[in-house]
């Protein structure tokens, strides 16, 4: 058995391969890591454990959904990848487990931001779940981008559920509050 290292900042111990098994036991935790330096702190290969774990079938839902969840912590090419194709393949699930999965894929793809993210979203703000839709909005405010927050106007004339309708305009709030803070001259001195 071949062990991977990675060294994680100067003055650490370098971090194993992480087992499938210690990544479980985390992901079930009301302790789970929320940031990249968490996650990254298990060591390299995270994302290939969470994606193994996210997409096992035979996996508790839960313990997918929240795998799938911290995918968008752990902004690498599979895990991306992966989050890419739960969008495009469950985009018309009627099953409430692959619906569920593509609301956590949905936010994860929006936390981890990029340029493409609102492109892979938008045909999901026509989904026919009102929670899918909620959360394909929270997913394209995540990215602060003014594309998402085009596709956010002009879906915010057209979306009948008050639910949704009120995140819309909550998302439209934050992205343009972020793009006038971003606008700011920097404070004298710094």
């Amino acid at each position: 058995m071949s062990v991977t290292l990675v060294t994680l900042a100067a003055g650490t111990a370098p971090a194993a391969r992480p087992g499938r098994a210690a990544v479980e036991v985390r992901l079930r935790a009301n302790t789970q890591p929320t940031s990249a330096a968490d996650w990254r702190a298990f060591g390299t290969g995270i994302d290939e454990v969470l994606v193994a774990i996210a997409g096992d079938p035979k996996a508790d839902l839960q313990l997918r959904a929240h795998a799938v969840s911290a995918l968008g912590y752990v902004s690498t090419r599979p895990g991306r990848a992966f989050l890419e194709a739960v969008v495009k393949q469950k985009a018309s699930a009627d099953d409430a487990d692959d619906k569920l999965l593509l609301r956590k894929a949905a936010l994860a793809l929006g936390w981890a931001g990029g340029a493409r993210v609102p492109a892979q979203l938008s045909p999901l703000l026509e989904h026919p779940d009102p929670d899918v839709r909620i959360d394909v909005v929270i997913g394209l405010g995540l990215t602060r981008s003014e594309e998402a927050a085009d596709l956010l106007r002009k879906r915010f004339d057209i979306e009948s559920v008050p639910k949704v309708r009120s995140q819309i305009g909550r998302q439209i709030s934050l992205i343009e509050a972020a793009a006038a803070e971003a606008k700011l001259p920097a404070p004298a001195g710094q």
